[in-house]
């Protein structure tokens, strides 16, 4: 099959790999792999490794590094050899943009007028939701948690309503699920593991429950831990929000008590409210 356009005009094709099972590589994928023969790889060694195991040969095919840490001029010299020529880009598993190196070479391509192709397949995150037994609408997805304690925190305490999903290292999911079981108790958690491999684990759970789940746990391979959070209007009293209501319908307490009332029904911060009402006021 051959993939480069009559007019000799190139593109830059997404290629989707299998997560843990060969098995889920889709037949689109397939072909580009055998077919390809310019690729930009999170991982050139994982890469050959992934063709070796298909039994496709490398002979042929030029195979470069495209990660992280990538130049502004290595994404130019990839812009400029997708303008003639077909490049077929992908990441050691999964999805090339999620959570991994491709997007800064996606977004210079639109700026640069180059056409842009995703050939899809299993997607970890979207796996894990499917698993989760979470509400799946509204979701988020966070990629990597930060390293350092307080700037974890940080990113469990901004959540808003919806399910949330984090991509944890195997070395801190233990401290990490210790430091939100004590901050939000009440968040529905899923943790889950090899996906779609040998070893797959789904456990589900409260914050609360982890001191007495965490048995259950082997701290070993790839994992992701999604939350749910309820809006902060169904975890409140229904007496806590009528009796706020009615303080400020028979005492005129001001715009500071609305501005706390409407954030809890909006589940917005008070501060940003207040200022808006005080907007309002002044226009």
């Amino acid at each position: 099959m051959n993939y480069q356009k009559a007019e000799d005009v190139g593109k830059i094709i997404l290629l989707n790999t299998p997560i843990g099972n060969l098995s889920d590589l889709t037949p689109r994928v397939l072909d580009a792999l055998r077919a390809g023969e310019e690729f930009a790889v999170e991982d050139t060694r994982v890469f050959r490794e992934l063709l070796n195991h298909l039994g496709i040969t490398v002979s042929g095919k030029r195979i470069q590094s495209l990660h992280d840490q990538s130049e502004s001029g290595q994404i130019q010299k990839l812009l400029e050899l997708a303008r003639s020529r077909d490049l077929y880009v992908a990441s050691e598993a999964g999805s090339p943009i999620v959570s991994d190196p491709a997007y800064p070479l996606v977004l210079a391509a639109y700026e640069n007028g180059i056409e842009v192709e995703s050939y899809s397949g299993v997607s970890s995150p979207i796996m894990a939701l499917e698993l989760s037994g979470l509400p799946p609408i509204p979701f988020h997805f966070h990629g990597f948690l930060p390293r350092e304690t307080s700037k974890r925190a940080k990113a469990f305490n901004e959540t808003n309503y919806g399910t949330h999903i984090f991509f944890e290292a195997p070395t801190r999911v233990e401290e990490t699920m210790d430091e939100l079981a004590q901050l939000h108790p009440e968040f529905s958690i899923a943790l889950v593991r090899e996906l779609s491999k040998k070893f797959q684990q789904v456990v589900r759970f409260k914050a609360r429950e982890w001191e007495s789940k965490k048995k259950e746990v082997t701290f070993k391979g790839e994992f992701i831990i999604l939350i749910h959070r309820e809006s902060k209007i169904t975890q409140m009293m229904g007496e806590d929000l009528r009796d706020l209501a009615q303080e400020i319908l028979t005492k005129n307490s001001g715009p500071k008590n609305l501005a706390k009332l409407l954030g809890l029904i909006l589940d917005r911060p008070t501060k940003e409210i207040y200022a808006e009402l005080n907007q309002i006021k002044k226009s």
